[in-house]
């Protein structure tokens, strides 16, 4: 029964996204872009590190939110053992003759499962705490909006985020790297996400002994799902097969959709993420007084210091033995350093008294 009932979301959706395809044809790199801008790599070099010198509080939450999505995706996806569109046409039963027309582009073939859409998931998430964070931070508080103007604005501002949901959805199935079904369970679970963190404050604030048992919860419990369906007899890896078989260029096949460099990465910064949450450098910070010269300064260093984590990654061999530990060790430095280190150096350069307790922005 539960094998048909999918057997049917999957023949609809394959047939929404031919049709799709062929009625808006050519928009391949407009519904690239869009997946361009909400793509989990960007949102970890890009978002949260300009976040972060921004409003330290709301850039914790933040990468705290898209590091539980990214490691519930990735167990989600074991679990679930989604089939996506470009190849389930290939192999189903369900085309007595030739499966529908159906084209591929180069961000087509990730080699995961399919189910939930992680790219779905993420933006949803992601935005979710940008637009409710800048509505409690901005619009709530504003002195020149009456209260009239400031519902209209709550609801342009929600709008514009469920506008922004829809052309992700549309954007993962024209491109038929997801079925329409999963994008939508990543929205609901994504958006399920943010709401959870949210009512996390201790993440914040938690011991170095604390962070250091979570990031060993998030490994071990990744590491353990993959090897009880590897001793229950199930491959956790079977997508890659599938993709790259089906997928129609061999460049298309790209390193950073693979399962365990997505581990490699969220865990990573979990780890990175908690030891500078626990360091006395972040505590000292006192990013109260940090003045908007400091801040300017703080974003210009957090994103160059991003950029040189993205060009080791890219140096990187893919052949090289030991490569998802290195990134594993890139991630985590990288995170520390944007985290505690670069704000205690702005701190010391420019004079700033050090806090002598954690503060909030």
């Amino acid at each position: 029964m539960a094998a048909s009932l999918m057997d049917t979301y999957h023949y609809w959706g394959a047939e929404f996204i031919s049709s799709f395809q062929r009625l808006v044809p050519n928009r391949g790199r407009f519904f690239m872009q869009v997946s361009a801008v909400g793509d989990p790599g960007l949102a970890f070099t890009l978002y949260f590190p300009l976040l972060l010198s921004v409003h330290a509080g709301l850039g914790v939450r933040l990468m705290w939110t898209l590091l539980f999505c990214e490691w519930s995706n990735m167990i989600l996806k074991w679990v679930l053992a989604g089939d996506r569109p470009f190849w389930w046409i290939h192999e189903t039963t369900m085309y007595k003759g030739l499966p529908p027309p159906m084209y591929q582009f180069p961000i087509t073939c990730e080699t995961g499962s399919g189910n939930p859409s992680g790219h779905a998931k993420l933006n949803a998430a992601m935005f979710y705490v940008l637009v409710s964070a800048f509505i409690t931070m901005v619009v709530q508080h504003s002195s020149s909006l009456s209260e009239q103007q400031k519902t209209w604005a709550r609801r342009g501002l929600w709008a514009g985020y469920a506008t922004w949901m829809v052309l992700v959805i549309l954007s993962r199935t024209y491109v038929a790297a997801h079925f329409p079904h999963q994008c939508i369970a990543g929205v609901a679970i994504g958006i399920g996400m943010a709401l959870l963190v949210a009512r996390m404050p201790v993440l914040e604030v938690m011991s170095r002994k604390q962070y250091l048992a979570l990031s060993a919860t998030i490994i071990t419990t990744v590491l353990g799902v993959y090897f009880g369906l590897q001793l229950g007899g199930w491959d956790a890896l079977w997508s890659m097969e599938k993709a790259i078989k089906w997928c129609v260029k061999r460049e298309y096949i790209h390193l950073d959709t693979m399962p365990f460099y997505s581990f490699s990465r969220f865990s990573g910064v979990s780890l990175g993420l908690g030891m500078g949450l626990s360091s006395p450098w972040y505590k000292k910070a006192n990013r109260s007084r940090f003045n908007w010269k400091m801040t300017v300064s703080l974003a210009v260093l957090s994103l160059g210091m991003s950029q040189v984590g993205v060009m080791v990654h890219q140096s990187l061999p893919r052949s090289m033995v030991g490569l998802y530990p290195a990134e594993f060790l890139l991630n985590a430095t990288v995170t520390f350093v944007l985290v505690a280190a670069l704000p205690h150096l702005v701190r010391v350069a420019s004079n700033v008294p050090a806090g002598d307790k954690f503060k909030k922005n």
